[in-house]
């Protein structure tokens, strides 16, 4: 698991690939001299690189250290040329960290030039920015473009945009047609003059309101009318 405090690497990213690759195809935990055998790279400098591997979470154990699942998958995918899952797996390592989390996170509020970043990495860690400090925030910047977690842009650095947080596309809208109208009200009111049981005259005023079927056709409108004025007004 990676540790929440990073580590800078001392080496190129190169060696740091060299490192990888020699840790995934091991069959069994390496120690400091096994892996001066397998890379070539100075026992000093593998020491302080594992410790950047292991807070990513790249490798793990005591004296002889070993791949993580994680680790191995990185080293193998490098090891093989296959940059788009070299890119992925490292992605994974370096974004499970807090502080490479949080330092993403700086730049999102705040864009910077690379040598700027590198100055930020190595401030934020207590560190000064020269020698093999110097060597490991540059390799580490590397490593954060490679993964894609960053990209530069007109000389400065910031957070790649992760699809979730990306504007939706806009979704098309389709607009329902409107159904053609089918029917047409009619409304009559028709006035009748009645007496009552008491021998008055009263005015009753009924609003008779009819639905027929919507058409161009003139007799079917008169012919209607007529039926009304036959059975209601009569």
């Amino acid at each position: 698991m990676a540790d929440t405090e990073l580590k800078l690497p001392h080496s190129s990213f190169g060696e740091i690939t060299k490192l990888l690759i020699a840790f995934a195809k091991s069959k069994t935990p390496c120690s400091l001299d096994d892996l001066n055998k397998l890379t070539g790279i100075h026992k000093t400098l593998i020491s302080s690189n594992n410790g950047f591997l292991e807070s990513i979470g790249a490798i793990s154990g005591g004296n002889k250290k070993e791949a993580t699942e994680d680790g191995k998958k990185l080293g193998l995918a490098l090891a093989n040329g296959m940059e788009e899952e070299a890119s992925k797996q490292l992605k994974k390592l370096l974004a499970g960290n807090e502080f490479i989390e949080s330092m993403t996170t700086a730049l999102s509020i705040k864009p910077r030039s690379s040598d700027d970043f590198q100055s930020h990495l190595a401030y934020s860690l207590g560190k000064e920015l020269k020698g093999r400090n110097k060597t490991g925030a540059g390799s580490l910047v590397e490593m954060m473009l490679y993964a894609n977690i960053i990209h530069e842009e007109e000389g400065l650095l910031s957070p790649v945009k992760s699809e979730s947080t990306a504007k939706p596309k806009e979704v098309e809208k389709k607009e329902t047609p409107v159904k053609a109208k089918e029917e047409t009200g009619v409304s009559e009111t028709i006035t009748k003059k009645i007496t009552n049981e008491l021998g008055q005259n009263v005015t009753l005023n009924i609003n008779v309101q009819l639905t027929i079927p919507d058409t161009d056709d003139e007799k079917v409108y008169e012919n209607f009318f007529k039926a009304m004025k036959k059975h209601l007004l009569s």
